[in-house]
Formats: C-alpha cells, sequence, structure tokens
C-alpha cells in the first residue's frame, strides 16, 4: 500500500514549521464543519472519473465505502485534521491512500483543492441555507400563533420612543411574521444563487480530461454546473458574502424583536415578562433576573453584520482567479451558520413563551394615544385636517383630552385580522412547498452518494 503525502502539493522540499503554522492558520478547526460535504464531492468526482474510463469499478466500491467510513467516523468526532495534513481535503485523500491504496491517490484526478473546497463550501451553505428556512418557518408560526392567543390586548405604539396610536400586541406580533417571511422568500432566492456546481473546474481554468460536469452537477442534486471555471473562483468570498448578508438580514428582525423585548419587560415598562427559564441571575444582586438571552440575539446580530465587512475586506479587494486570501472566507461562513440556526431557535422559544401583562398594558393605554382619532373625525364632519389637528393639540396642552372625550374609541385600535394570520400560513405554505422538488432532488444525490 502506498504512503500517503504529508500535504497535496508535497514535492519532497521542506517547509518551515513557522510558515506551516500561519498558512495552516485555524482550518483543522473549521474543516471538521465540511468533511461530510466533502466526502459527497468526493463520491460524486469518483464516478464521475469512472464514467471518464478513469477509476475502475474496484476501485470506486473501494473509495466509496472508505468515504462512507470517514463520514461516520467525523459525524461522532471521530476525524481529526492533523495540522500537517492542513485541511479536511488532504485529511481525506490522506486517510483513503491508507486504505485503499492506489484508489485513494487516483481521486485527485482532474480536481484541484480550488474546486474540491468550493464545492465541499457550497454544499455545506445549501445545507445550512436549507435548515434556515425551516428554523424561519417555525419562527414565523410561533408569531402567529401568539398573534392568535394574545393579538387583541391593547398595546400603545411608538414613534420616536414616545406613544403614538393604540396598537395592540397580534399587530406587534404581525410585524415579525411578516419580516420572516420576507427573509423566507429572499432565503429562496440564495438558494438559486447556490445551486450550481462547481467541482470539475480545477484550478479556474479547465480540466484536459472528459469529465461529464452535468453527470456530478446530478450527482450532488445540483440543478446546474457553474459554466465558468474562472468564476467558481471570482464567486468565493460573492457566494459566503451573499450568505452571511442573508443570515445578517434575519438577525436584523431578531435584533428588532429582541430591542422591543429588553424595551417592554423593564420594571417601568412591564408590558411582557419572561419565564424564569429564560433568564439568569446576578452574581452579587438577590433579587435580579437578567434576560441574557435576548440581550445576545442582539449582540449576535450585530456580529453577523460584522461578518459581512469582513468578507468585503478579504474578498473584495481581489483580482480573477484563486487568491489565498479566500481561504479565510470559510470561517465567517461556518461561524454564520452554526450561530443564526441557533439564534432562530432561541428567538422561537422566545416567542413561544414570554408573558403578556395585561393589566400594565391597559394602564399605559392613555387618553392622547387618541388624539389622531379626535382629529380625524373633526375632518370628518368637514373641518380641515390641519385646523382640526390644532384644535386636538390647544386641547391636550390645557389638558382637557381625557377618557371622557375617548371612552367610544377604546376598543378602536389597530389590531391583525384572522384572515390576514391565515393569508400568512397560506404563504408559509407555499413557500415550503416551492422548495419540495430542490430538497427531494437534494436528499436523493446524498443519500445514493453516501448510501
Amino acid at each position: 500500500m502506498s504512503r500517503p503525502t504529508t500535504r497535496l502539493w508535497d514535492k519532497g522540499g521542506t517547509l518551515d514549521q513557522a510558515v506551516l503554522r500561519f498558512t495552516v492558520g485555524d482550518d483543522p478547526t473549521w474543516d471538521k464543519h465540511l468533511v461530510h460535504w466533502d466526502c459527497l464531492g468526493s463520491a460524486a468526482h469518483a464516478r464521475t472519473l469512472e464514467r471518464a474510463g478513469l477509476l475502475s469499478g474496484d476501485d470506486v466500491t473501494a473509495l466509496l465505502g472508505g468515504l462512507a467510513r470517514i463520514d461516520a467516523r467525523a459525524r461522532v468526532g471521530d476525524f481529526n485534521i492533523p495540522v500537517e495534513l492542513e485541511d479536511c481535503h488532504t485529511a481525506i485523500e490522506a486517510e483513503l491512500t491508507r486504505e485503499c491504496g492506489q484508489a485513494g491517490e487516483r481521486i485527485h484526478a482532474g480536481r484541484s483543492r480550488n474546486d474540491q473546497i468550493a464545492t465541499a463550501t457550497r454544499l455545506f451553505m445549501r445545507n445550512a441555507a436549507t435548515e434556515w428556512l425551516d428554523l424561519l418557518g417555525e419562527f414565523v408560526e410561533a408569531t402567529v400563533t401568539r398573534a392568535e392567543s394574545d393579538g387583541d390586548v391593547a398595546m400603545p405604539g411608538y414613534t420616536h420612543m414616545q406613544p403614538a396610536m393604540p396598537s395592540s400586541v397580534g399587530f406587534w406580533l404581525h410585524a415579525f411574521a411578516e419580516g420572516g417571511l420576507e427573509q423566507m422568500h429572499t432565503l429562496t432566492a440564495l438558494l438559486n444563487r447556490l445551486d450550481a456546481c462547481p467541482l470539475g473546474t480545477g484550478a479556474g481554468y479547465g480540466v484536459p480530461l472528459p469529465l461529464d460536469r452535468a453527470y456530478t452537477a446530478q450527482l450532488l442534486g445540483f440543478a446546474r454546473v457553474q459554466r465558468s471555471a474562472i468564476d467558481v473562483q471570482n464567486s468565493r468570498g460573492r457566494l459566503e458574502r451573499a450568505f452571511v448578508q442573508q443570515a445578517a438580514e434575519i438577525g436584523g428582525v431578531l435584533e428588532k424583536l429582541s430591542c422591543d423585548l429588553l424595551l417592554f419587560t423593564t420594571a417601568e415598562f412591564g408590558f411582557f415578562g419572561l419565564p424564569e427559564s429564560l433568564t439568569t441571575g446576578s452574581s452579587i444582586m438577590p433579587q435580579k433576573r437578567n434576560p441574557d438571552v435576548v440581550e445576545l440575539l442582539r449582540a449576535r446580530s450585530a456580529r453577523l453584520k460584522a461578518r459581512v465587512v469582513e468578507l468585503d475586506c478579504v474578498a473584495g479587494k481581489l483580482p480573477s482567479g484563486y487568491q489565498r486570501d479566500l481561504q479565510l472566507t470559510k470561517e465567517p461562513a461556518v461561524r454564520t451558520a452554526i450561530e443564526l440556526s441557533d439564534m432562530l431557535r432561541i428567538a422561537t422559544q422566545v416567542v413561544r413563551e414570554f408573558k403578556v401583562n395585561a393589566e400594565r398594558l391597559a394602564a399605559a393605554m392613555r387618553p392622547e394615544l387618541y388624539a389622531t382619532h379626535a382629529a380625524l373625525e373633526l375632518t370628518r364632519g368637514g373641518l380641515p385636517f390641519r385646523e382640526a389637528y390644532r384644535q386636538i393639540a390647544a386641547e391636550i396642552r390645557a389638558g382637557n383630552f381625557d377618557d371622557a372625550r375617548v371612552a367610544a374609541w377604546r376598543n378602536d385600535y389597530a389590531r391583525v385580522t384572522p384572515e390576514t394570520l391565515n393569508e400568512i400560513r397560506n404563504e408559509l405554505k407555499a413557500a415550503r412547498q416551492r422548495e419540495e422538488p430542490r430538497r427531494a432532488r437534494i436528499a436523493a444525490a446524498e443519500t445514493s452518494l453516501l448510501p
């Protein structure tokens, strides 16, 4: 059995250890998240090489068995990536060579680490974006369910952080349902961008072998091949940025929810409360229960935005083709995938479990919230709006605008209707159904590659 080289590019020379550490960086840490996806890409490449007459059937059988075993080990945290092997791609090939001999040494024919990395990362992002779509759907469902159960509770609406007009808990929750639904639509657009197979383009200038790239794309569940070999490399950083940008936009919805909840759960407002299970304590103040989980939702949303800037700075300045700078686009993408999934799960739990204090909300429905109602009533009676506006403003300054004036409007406040909530549910169902063909295609491909 042949002995594997230490690195895919090793030609027998020496390498300074400081240079090794610097160039490898923390790839062994982040590449652990890519092992499964690189195994899928390698399985597809092996079958494509067989179709091209470059691997025998026995070689492919051995390689697929080895890849399945590596994948199983990685799933339980038993596949390590030594620093001297740099990344998951080298570690996988080294393991295949140990197990399969020359078949392991043959598998890299017709590919570069450049298109190999692009493929594994693309598959990873495609899977993460699909998970985000599911989690966003659960978040939207949670907001709709809470709007149905607590939506009719009256609540002040604010502009400039000041009481403005009468609203309701449901009207407030409706905003986050719509925000989440919008992000589901943009996630579908992101998945369309990711649905192109980069494998088979080598270092960025094609491969002089009869590789059937359409067959490779089909094996990996992609809708199409990425036609330009150079653009495969140019899209690294661009697609990672789009992926992280999408996460940052979803984070923006959660950030606004967090800010609202942090304000409305203060003792001074007391509109909402968090159950003890969602709060933490103080190390010095016995009475404290802290909304750390919501504060960290807000902070993590900010961190997602920072990663967009990071990717802009790393990849935005580069010329065409592969540059080693692109190595640093993996970490922001992997971190983002993990973090946003956690954020969506926590946000959904918070929406399901926060408490509504109807008495405090009722006490906050002060008469001046109905000032616009009063002005518009005068307008309906024929008074020009600007004159009606001044008249009501004068009453408020004089202290004459009280509960008696607004008694007839107490039940006239912004609500979300059952019809609107049903529309959201129908749109949610349609968004899920639109993704079913892609999900079925991907699931069938992954099952056939690594049974």
